[in-house]
């Protein structure tokens, strides 16, 4: 008596294919109709991206804008939002006036050329000083 192996399943009836190759190909298409939409909702064109890449604050504003020690001051977070190193005592920091929030100068001085606002919220400085 030779032992037989089972017989295979059946391939999928071919309607099955179609309907998952249909499927994919119209989830194929609509995410690329999303992702062109997302990019038209932005309005924006390369050349005012490309204008927004040095429009962070001069060297000038970084250097008016007010430090401080972190020594007596109690800070919400014990993170720096960047680096997310925790700060030390006597270590030179920025808060920003509206929104609070405190990082190493070290940090958003590097975050500031390129940007001017703040990395957590955003909130704007443009023509603010610090």
């Amino acid at each position: 008596m030779a032992y037989h192996p089972p017989p295979s399943p059946p391939p999928p009836p071919l309607p099955l294919l179609g309907i998952i190759g249909i499927l994919f190909v119209y989830l194929v298409i609509c995410y690329l109709l999303l992702d062109i939409i997302d990019e038209s909702a932005e309005g924006e064109d390369l050349e005012s991206r490309e204008g927004r890449r040095n429009s962070g604050l001069s060297e000038e504003e970084l250097q008016e804008a007010p430090c401080f020690q972190q020594t007596e001051i109690i800070i919400a977070t014990s993170l720096c939002g960047i680096c997310l190193d925790s700060f030390a005592s006597k270590e030179v920091c920025r808060m920003f006036p509206d929104c609070k929030h405190v990082f190493h100068k070290h940090c958003i001085d590097l975050w500031l050329v390129r940007r001017p606002t703040c990395p957590i919220c955003r909130t704007s400085f443009v023509g603010r000083s610090l």
